[in-house]
């Protein structure tokens, strides 16, 4: 069977118009190279773009968290948002840019971000002929409040002090401190997690009568490199309190020293009024045998 010129012509016309829109089809998905940080409870944006610019009106756009099983952040598909199988704690806070789609740009808005938004994300673009991701790293940041020291009460013959700071992510770490900055053997750090799942965390010590009283509660967070501190002084009248056998030794020996001194006294005084009368008597003994040998 021979081929004309005319047909051979139309066959490499036709493979060269597949392969043109084949490769016109073909995009890279790309995102940061680094962790996208957050402040807990502003809105952050998830950068992700299509290489060439081409538009993504006609796309599809999937949005997930990358874990054990894969959890849908977000879907645009026939031209809306198909969020029914969205995870319900992303419900209401997310959203594409309509107008960027255009240009290729399909990052994802996230709104009121919160702790449990921290971790991998994945950025999946496809068309009917071709697929690609990214992978992108949201990082969630917190500064929590200056930290609160508060006096418990006596304990173990000291002053059990604690300490407390809120609104911290990651979690951070507590530290007591004396005067010279020498840490303190305390008790172990309580946390808990309010509704944004920022950590509050507590921790306890029980402090000894010093030359400065002064004590220090450090809250450090080493990721954040954030260091927030608090510096207590406590009367030395306090520690005395914590004590309560050295008030009685010591009213009991002051009250000692009182009878010692009092008996002290009284027994100078009898002896001397002793003396007086005692030289009272020899006088009385001497004018009577006077007195008698004049009769």
């Amino acid at each position: 069977m021979k081929i004309s010129w005319s047909e051979c012509l139309c066959l490499i016309l036709l493979l060269l118009q597949q392969t043109t829109v084949s490769t016109l089809e073909r995009f890279e998905v790309l995102g940061p190279a680094d962790p996208v940080v957050a402040v807990a409870g502003e809105d952050v944006v998830l950068p992700c773009y299509l290489k060439p610019n081409i538009s993504a009106v006609d796309l599809h756009v999937e949005w997930f968290r990358v874990q054990t099983k894969d959890l849908l952040v977000h879907l645009y598909r026939d031209h809306e948002d198909r969020n029914e199988n969205q995870v319900p704690s992303y419900r209401g806070r997310t959203s594409l840019f309509p107008e960027e789609l255009k240009k290729g740009n399909t990052s994802l808005k996230l709104y009121d971000v919160r702790s449990s938004d921290d971790g991998p994300y994945k950025c999946f673009v496809h068309s009917d002929e071709w697929f690609e991701g990214s992978s992108i790293y949201l990082n969630i940041q917190a500064v929590g409040t200056q930290p609160v020291i508060s006096i418990e009460g006596y304990k173990e013959g000291g002053i059990s002090l604690v300490c407390e700071s809120k609104g911290w992510y990651p979690q951070p770490e507590v530290v007591w401190m004396d005067s010279e900055g020498h840490s303190l053997p305390a008790g172990h750090t309580e946390t808990h997690t309010d509704s944004m799942g920022l950590f509050t965390v507590r921790r306890r010590v029980i402090v000894q009568e010093t030359e400065t009283n002064r004590f220090t509660c450090r809250v450090l967070q080493e990721d954040l490199n954030e260091i927030k501190e608090t510096i207590t002084n406590i009367p030395g009248e306090m520690f005395h309190r914590a004590h309560p056998w050295k008030v009685t030794f010591a009213v009991v020996f002051i009250l000692a020293a009182v009878c010692i001194i009092g008996c002290s006294v009284l027994s100078h005084r009898f002896a001397k009024l002793r003396r007086k009368r005692g030289i009272s008597l020899k006088l009385l003994f001497t004018f009577l045998f006077f007195r008698d040998k004049k009769l």
